[in-house]
């Protein structure tokens, strides 16, 4: 049962912990260390795990990022840096134990993790309301302890609605829990005033209408269009008062610098300064992680990296009939989509780029796992092949 807390207090930690430094600890304490416990103790099920397309084709990427360390100009050590791409093997690693062990538990505790997403988001916004600050669309939601700037705290809770999102979508039955915290938590994402997420939960509901067209997904598209003319009319300010925020600029400056290292890139971690001209702006982020992905491991990095999300995505698609396959995949195309706009360390320590890319992976192979072995996932999953 360590398993489960540790993945539970990985989920709502940034939540409740104000340190970051706790934050690691917590993960290592709780999910690090038991899973290569179990891992070693059952060696020949951790080598049928391996065996998994998803953590092969990681375990490619991984493996020749590590690779690029020969070539990086970074001023980190490459004994630390080698140690990242461990901590989310082993993140992935523990969803596949406890779907082969018991597929349904980390289903239950994600919508326990959700639930206190949504509380922890209400009470926040509150006290932000109740210190004195303005309603939405006057001053922006940072957020409180490790959650300290609107780009994270519309990160980690745009995830769980994402989450509250699919799970509505693919109940068999109607139900207002689901509807309530994905209400809840879209006030506290439009509070941050960061439109990331808007993007990426708007593609993540056109991905939930393909995935099965019906009444209710017609019924999506539908209150989605209302929800944004009723945004642009009230709250014009939430979305066009900062214009691009110069994305454009930084990526056409990403993609001249990829292009004189086009194969092999620069390396993992390495030194990124993006001057912009005409102006006295410099970014040391290329602001998609595709375009972090490339300029670190070239364009064999980047198809490494396609490849990842292909296995991913054809399966769900696949097997679009099992609702946890479903949830993991629209957590999925969330994070696909908010990393296209902000982000760099895709490979990193725990963080809330986790929630954008490694924790969807972590519960799509679990979902894969899970229907494979005939376990289920906590929800009722028929797997087409």
């Amino acid at each position: 049962m360590v398993l489960p807390a540790g993945w539970l207090a990985l989920l709502t930690g940034l939540f409740w912990i104000g340190d970051r430094s706790l934050f690691h600890k917590l993960y290592y304490a709780l999910i690090a260390t038991p899973a290569l416990i179990a891992l070693t103790m059952q060696p020949t099920l951790s080598a049928r795990l391996l065996r998994h397309p998803i953590l092969i084709a990681y375990i490619a990427f991984a493996s020749y990022m590590c690779l690029t360390l020969l070539w990086t100009d970074s001023d980190t050590s490459a004994q630390s840096l080698i140690k990242r791409p461990v901590y989310v093997l082993v993140l992935l690693l523990s969803a596949a134990l406890m779907a082969s062990d018991q597929a349904h538990l980390l289903s239950r505790t994600l919508r326990v993790a959700g639930v206190a997403a949504a509380i922890s988001g209400a009470l926040s916004y509150g006290y932000f309301l109740y210190s004195g600050h303005g309603i939405l669309g006057n001053e922006r939601f940072s957020g409180y302890g490790a959650l300290y700037n609107p780009l994270l705290s519309a990160h980690v809770y745009g995830f769980f609605a994402a989450f509250w999102l699919a799970s509505w979508f693919a109940a068999r039955e109607s139900a207002a829990a689901p509807l309530i915290c994905l209400a809840f938590l879209s006030v506290v994402i439009i509070a941050t005033g960061s439109r990331t997420p808007l993007l990426a939960l708007s593609t993540t509901a056109l991905w939930l209408c393909m995935l099965n067209v019906n009444r209710r997904s017609l019924m999506v598209i539908l209150i989605g269009l209302i929800l944004g003319a009723v945004l642009l009319y009230l709250y014009p300010s939430a979305i066009m008062s900062r214009g691009l925020s110069y994305r454009p600029d930084i990526w056409i400056e990403a993609l001249k610098l990829a292009n004189e290292q086009p194969l092999f890139g620069y390396g993992y971690e390495h030194q990124l300064l993006l001057e912009l001209k005409g102006s006295d702006l410099i970014f040391n982020d290329p602001h998609n992680i595709e375009l972090a992905v490339l300029l670190a491991g070239g364009l064999v990095g980047l198809v490494l990296w396609t490849v990842l999300y292909t296995i991913a995505l054809v399966y769900s698609w696949r097997n679009r009939s099992n609702p946890a396959v479903v949830i993991a995949s629209a957590l999925l195309i969330f994070g696909l989509v908010a990393g296209l706009t902000e982000g760099r360390d895709f490979l990193s320590r725990p963080k809330e780029h986790w929630f954008l890319i490694w924790i969807p992976f972590a519960l799509t192979i679990s979902a894969w796992i899970g229907a494979s072995s005939g376990k289920g996932n906590g929800l009722e999953s028929s797997q087409r092949v």
